[in-house]
């Protein structure tokens, strides 16, 4: 397997928000599920804004994850955010495990600013109506596995923990938001399009 340096090992240790997170997560009966929205008691279906390849991630349905380090960058993302490319996945297709997750995070920035981030909240929800996403052959990695589970059902909130960049247990990257457009245009196979690329 070629080496891609574009995402990284995920975190296998934090803070304590992260490691309360992981023990939901590592117990097998809860699921993830970063958000700016505070306050809710459950969490409806909803179509999100994805320019993914697969049908999958673009459901109709309430998304989830097992990894915490995942569900803090969602909670994060500023509304001023123009952009947010991000990965977190296992090669091959067998369930992925903390000790071999890989992970890429990205904040879109404009031409002149930096990304900025926001107080989130993560929500523990029970794992039961969720199903994991599929393995799948990606055209750069090969055999994959997403950390990414879906449920089509309204799902209860069991807890909401308060969550800060301060929380998130690496160094996130960044990129221009235009020049990441132009890229994916040109080549829609190229994610993340940020290294090895001619200038535009």
């Amino acid at each position: 397997m070629a080496v891609h340096s574009w995402h990284e090992p995920a975190p296998v240790a934090g803070d304590d928000v992260w490691s309360q997170l992981m023990e939901y997560a590592a117990s097998g009966q809860y699921l993830l599920h970063g958000s700016r929205s505070r306050s809710l008691e459950v969490l409806e279906p909803r179509a999100p804004i994805d320019f993914s390849l697969d049908d999958f991630s673009k459901a109709t349905a309430v998304f989830a994850t097992e990894d915490p380090t995942w569900a803090i960058a969602y909670a994060i993302r500023s509304p001023q955010c123009p952009g947010f490319l991000n990965a977190c996945f296992s090669f091959g297709t067998q369930t992925p495990s903390i000790q071999n997750r890989r992970i890429f995070l990205s904040y879109a920035h404009g031409a002149d600013s930096k990304p900025s981030f926001t107080d989130g909240i993560v929500y523990v929800v029970p794992r039961g109506s969720f199903r994991r996403m599929p393995a799948y052959e990606d055209p750069q990695l090969g055999w994959i596995t997403e950390c990414q589970w879906v449920s089509e059902s309204t799902v209860p909130v069991l807890q909401s923990i308060e969550v800060s960049l301060a929380n998130l247990p690496l160094v996130p990257r960044s990129h221009n938001a235009e020049r990441v457009r132009l890229l994916s245009q040109k080549n829609p196979l190229g994610f993340p399009w940020l290294e090895h690329e001619p200038e535009l």
